[in-house]
């Protein structure tokens, strides 16, 4: 069985134009979450890319990649391009802007996929908003489950609504690592943009406007990624004190 990441970047960015080669300790946003990428249980890591300037840096630090449409609105259908120009079973997709992300983090999304996937679509992470800043930022994408670890709904809004519950809300936000079969990605793909995820802007609502299934983890430790320019110094100061960067600047 072949599992491939593929890491999805372009420099348009409606919120953060040129976003990829944002540097971070005198790397690019972008070689930090290919390297990371690269330590966990992934067979091969590609960059999905569209734009000149990312397939040099790609080419300058020796990833690999794959040159995809520039039409696409949404990353996963970028995915799904370059993803069928390889021979993957298992693809596991990390958005270009989450450069803290840890291998363990992207194997717990494969360990549970391979162990569900007759019942799971598609597995995520969650991780615990520690910020009340954080909560009704609109680029913060907030996550809610049942019981069986199974998403039921993705907003840009704070959910939970506290409108009627005065007790202390633990919010949670979407950690983008996806992983699913290569099957299931081509439906995804054939699916087409829905309802809520062209409201909302998140890809992965397209799973459940179709009634299937989104397993999820919650897991521990800063992860923080980059929506916008004042994301950059918070990130920043969590890599100077992270180990796993240690081991690749």
């Amino acid at each position: 069985m072949k599992i491939d990441a593929f890491i999805p970047v372009r420099m348009s960015s409606s919120r953060f134009p040129g976003k990829p080669l944002t540097k971070l300790l005198n790397l690019t946003m972008l070689e930090h979450v290919w390297r990371r990428t690269k330590m966990s249980a992934v067979d091969e890591t590609y960059v999905a890319l569209c734009d000149k300037e990312t397939i040099d840096i790609c080419k300058k630090i020796g990833a690999k990649y794959i040159v995809t449409s520039k039409k696409h609105e949404m990353c996963m259908d970028r995915i799904a391009e370059a993803a069928n120009k390889k021979k993957s079973d298992i693809i596991v997709t990390v958005q270009g802007d989450e450069p803290l992300i840890k291998p363990d983090m992207i194997n717990l999304t494969i360990k549970n996929l391979l162990k569900k996937k007759n019942n799971l679509f598609c597995t995520t992470l969650a991780q615990k908003i520690s910020s009340k800043s954080e909560i009704n930022n609109s680029n913060r994408v907030k996550i809610i489950w049942n019981k069986k670890k199974e998403v039921i709904y993705i907003s840009r809004e704070a959910i939970p609504s506290v409108a009627k519950f005065k007790k202390k809300i633990d919010y949670y936000k979407m950690v983008c690592v996806y992983t699913m079969t290569r099957k299931n990605l081509n439906k995804f793909q054939k699916y087409g943009i829905s309802r809520n995820e062209e409201i909302e802007s998140i890809d992965m609502l397209r799973i459940l406007d179709n009634g299937l299934k989104l397993g999820i983890d919650s897991i521990n430790g800063k992860v923080e990624n980059i929506d916008v320019k004042s994301d950059i110094p918070k990130v920043i100061k969590i890599l100077k004190k992270d180990l796993l960067v240690k081991q690749y600047l």
